[in-house]
């Protein structure tokens, strides 16, 4: 398997981190100049990787390539290069649809959009994927756990929840600062708010289908920690600041689409 990445920043760093720790055989991964740092950095610490002098060499000697630029640039970097009709185009762009993609890669006959996340540089990671056919399916299953999405308006939608990371964060944080503050050991109280968070998500991983109404319903016992805090927190509106939110992240497609 021949991979290219145009691009190496965060991202298509943690999905060649995936990659060398996979059990993909015969892997052959070529990464673009830029970013210098990172792009030497992985070429210096796996084997499978090489740096290429730009990114039109990267094509060359890649079958499937993955497009993870900054949105602004990503029309620009795709009508300097030359693609071949047997490519197979991954983008992580954000704001770059499909149609767009496929366009501006033309003749590669095969063009999908995937939002990796940072986690898939362990292979635990959820990956939205739309248009993929089973070649790059077969790299994503090597790196995490594909999710085919029917249309770009539901992989729009599931883009903009990944806006929540460093909320998500924050919030973890405050718990963390409410226990440190009464006594806790900073790294005890970390410790335990990430092992309980990632308890509680591979509960809700074990059903089928997820249902977080149900887990919150079995968590709060009658008289219960668990029912007075959701009550007071609902009662407070903070959660009306989550769809907000989200509302607010999801309308940037459109309006990045419209200013195309």
């Amino acid at each position: 398997m021949k991979i290219g990445f145009i691009g190496t920043g965060k991202i298509s760093a943690a999905v060649v981190e995936g990659l060398c720790r996979s059990r993909l055989e015969g892997l052959s991964i070529r990464v673009s100049p830029r970013n210098e740092r990172t792009s030497a950095e992985l070429a210096r610490s796996h084997a499978a990787v090489r740096r290429c002098g730009d990114n039109q060499q990267v094509l060359d000697e890649s079958d499937i390539v993955c497009l993870a630029v900054r949105p602004k640039d990503a029309r620009r970097v795709l009508r300097e290069l030359v693609f071949r009709e047997d490519h197979r185009v991954v983008s992580f762009v954000t704001f770059l649809p499909l149609e767009d993609l496929a366009s501006e890669a033309a003749p590669a006959r095969n063009a999908c959009r995937a939002i990796p996340l940072p986690t898939v540089a362990h292979r635990r990671c959820p990956i939205p994927l739309l248009n993929a056919d089973d070649r790059v399916l077969e790299m994503f299953e090597a790196i995490g756990q594909p999710l085919r999405v029917e249309d770009e308006e539901q992989l729009h939608v599931l883009w903009a929840l990944t806006g929540l990371i460093s909320p998500l964060y924050d919030l973890l944080g405050q718990w963390s600062g409410w226990s440190t503050a009464r006594g806790v050991g900073p790294d005890l109280t970390n410790r335990y708010v990430a092992e309980m968070v990632e308890a509680l998500a591979f509960a809700a991983r074990q059903q089928s289908p997820v249902r977080f109404d149900h887990l919150s319903e079995h968590a709060a016992t009658p008289g219960g920690m668990n029912e007075q805090a959701a009550r007071e927190i609902a009662d407070s509106g903070s959660h009306a600041a989550w769809p907000e939110v989200l509302d607010h992240l999801l309308a940037r497609f459109s309006e990045a689409e419209g200013a195309s």
